[in-house]
């Protein structure tokens, strides 16, 4: 007998951008439902509250906790009330000491990590992290330089091990941060269709978006500032320790990207894959983010939470932490080489493009939910 059955047709290109849109507006994200994890190769698991918040408040224990405590101690030198040396060295300690336990994790991790049949641990991986680890502690042993640590190379060795830890320990459970499609070099300078140019535009509004935020935080900050209560003296780079320009143009890498990758990407990832309310999931990234800012002072730290709010839920929308990343520095390397910009102007520029952004996703006219069937 003849087989009437219509062949089921390939989706297209704009099928594939429609389904990303529409699971993006109904707060579903296929890349961590359907997706397979590029280390395991295992579907995501099962994930309890209990384990989702151990695995989120340890790697911000392990990360941002030493900064807390220099906040906390920031704060009360600001209310007048004198702290002890010993009490101020706890965040360069403490920094040493989370970082050890994030290599040992990750370590571990890299060698109970499930393999095909056949083959034998990943020492190639051990020893690229033991590259690492060596860049730090020479770093910090002033090998590189006759007068003391350069807190550049060691930084960015730390930031290596901080985003191979949050991406190995989400892809573990199934969880991809995000995926990168690179496109070919000759593909590059060839015209877009709407699909692919709407798929662009995604991670464009994602960066015109934080960027406005963080402009918005800033200029937030100092209104907040002119409210009586202990707020900082200076600038950031004194109260962070790294007055040059090398060391905080490092600093503010690292501080860019693990803030977006742990406080926002993983916190919102894991979260919701433990099917957490979104309002939970933001309030948890926006202290996440506020608390190490503490030593800006009381007020100025609560602007901080708008910022860690929008870009939570620009995460959880969009799945990009790429753009968030890059407006994130962007702002951070501006400010350092040519000052506090003019924020009205910038933050006008900036939402100019969140607006063009989001025009471009609308490229795609709307997908027909009711599809003939082909004619035979």
């Amino acid at each position: 007998m003849p087989d009437n059955t219509a062949p089921a047709r390939q989706p297209d290109l704009a099928d594939l951008a429609h389904e990303e849109q529409d699971a993006g507006a109904t707060g579903a994200h296929t890349t961590d439902s359907t997706s397979q994890s590029p280390i395991t190769g295992r579907p995501p698991v099962s994930w309890s509250a209990a384990r989702a918040y151990v695995l989120v408040l340890t790697l911000f224990a392990l990360a941002g906790g030493p900064h807390l405590a220099g906040a906390v101690a920031a704060v009360v030198q600001q209310s007048g009330t004198e702290v002890p040396i010993e009490v101020l060295r706890v965040e360069e300690i403490g920094r040493l000491v989370g970082l050890a336990g994030a290599a040992l994790w990750l370590l571990g991790l890299i060698l109970t990590r499930p393999r095909p049949q056949g083959t034998g641990r990943p020492w190639g991986q051990v020893m690229e992290l033991a590259y690492v680890l060596a860049v730090i502690v020479a770093d910090e042993a002033g090998e590189f330089t006759a007068h003391g640590s350069t807190q550049i190379a060691g930084h960015l060795a730390e930031l290596v091990v901080w985003v191979w830890l949050c991406v190995e320990v989400t892809a573990r459970c199934g969880i991809t941060l995000q995926r990168l499609n690179l496109a070919r070099p000759d593909r590059l300078v060839r015209k877009r269709t709407k699909a692919e140019r709407a798929q662009k535009a995604q991670g464009e509004l994602v960066f015109y978006a934080h960027a406005a935020a963080i402009c918005a935080s800033v200029f937030l900050m100092g209104v907040l500032a002119r409210l009586p209560g202990p707020v900082l003296k200076g600038d950031q780079a004194t109260a962070a320790g790294v007055p040059d320009l090398g060391p905080h143009l490092a600093h503010a890498l690292w501080s860019a990207t693990v803030e977006e990758v742990l406080a926002t990407a993983v916190a919102v990832a894991v979260l919701t894959a433990a099917r957490r309310p979104l309002w939970e999931v933001l309030l948890v990234t926006a202290l996440m983010r506020a608390l190490p800012h503490l030593y800006l002072g009381l007020w100025p730290a609560l602007a901080v939470l708008p910022l860690g709010i929008t870009a939570g839920w620009l995460y959880h929308r969009y799945r990009r932490v790429i753009p968030l990343i890059l407006a994130h520095t962007t702002y951070n390397v501006v400010n350092i080489l040519f000052g506090m910009p003019p924020l009205l102007g910038v933050s006008v520029i900036m939402l100019a493009g969140v607006g063009w952004s989001w025009l471009e996703t609308r490229t795609v006219p709307p997908r027909s939910r009711s599809r003939p069937e082909p004619r035979r």
